[in-house]
């Protein structure tokens, strides 16, 4: 069952992680007052070899995390939280316009929705699943906001082979139960993909049964072949 995340997916390279000085650093231009350019210290990674790859799971994913824990412990508010995942996803764009050829517009690729569950604020584990699944040739909408309506609006005005959604604690669980079926039901396909992810879902395959969904994933990289996976299960099941 997908929601167990496949035990035999191959193992890939060690990621080179960045030090806490560098989080730290990252951190602080993420929440400063006034916007500050960030991208000068990326772009010195990367030159001394480090791949995007390893800035985005490396040093991102944990400059986020480390902003989520300050705001638990109130040594930032709900604003400078949210300006700082804003500014943290313009610099995954910049990036990707700095390191990746542009791709051309494929009518046949398959279409994602990656949005948080109701009442989610902790939202850069999207963004960077929106990366990977872009890199393997999905077309990738996201929706940030709080609430489910434009979730729902997108999916009755456009087809999407798939939905992802993001939980990263206990709170909004009983939200994301309620909002698993709402959305299905409001969807144009008829046979929509869920897949879940964040810390909710870690170790707890009983919590993707519990929200109805199809598949949990643990690491942004490995959304495309999951997702993929639940499509082939369902073009095999035909």
């Amino acid at each position: 069952m997908l929601a167990h995340r496949g035990e035999n997916r191959p193992r890939r390279p060690a990621l080179r992680l960045t030090g806490d000085d560098d989080i730290g650093r990252l951190t602080a231009l993420m929440l400063a007052q006034g916007d500050r350019d960030a991208l000068p210290e990326i772009r010195d990674l990367l030159a001394r070899g480090m791949s995007l790859e390893e800035v985005l799971v490396g040093l991102m994913a944990p400059t986020a995390r480390h902003i989520g824990r300050l705001w638990e412990e109130d040594a930032c508010d709900f604003v400078q939280v949210t300006t700082a995942m804003a500014r943290l996803r313009r610099l995954v764009h910049d990036l990707e316009t700095l390191c990746l050829e542009p791709r051309p517009v494929d009518p046949a690729s398959r279409r994602v929705l990656l949005a948080p569950a109701p009442g989610e604020t902790h939202t850069f584990g999207l963004t960077l699943a929106a990366h990977f699944l872009a890199e393997a040739g999905w077309e990738v909408t996201t929706s940030f906001e709080l609430g489910l309506a434009d979730a729902l609006e997108r999916l009755r005005g456009e087809w999407f082979d798939a939905v992802g959604l993001s939980l990263s604690c206990d709170v909004c669980l009983d939200r994301l139960v309620a909002a698993v079926p709402a959305l299905r039901r409001a969807s144009r396909n008829r046979d929509l993909r869920v897949i879940v992810g964040g810390p909710a879902f870690d170790g707890r395959p009983d919590r993707v049964r519990l929200v109805g969904a199809d598949a949990a994933v643990d690491d942004a990289r490995d959304a495309p072949g999951i997702v993929q996976s639940l499509l082939d299960l369902r073009i095999r099941a035909c």
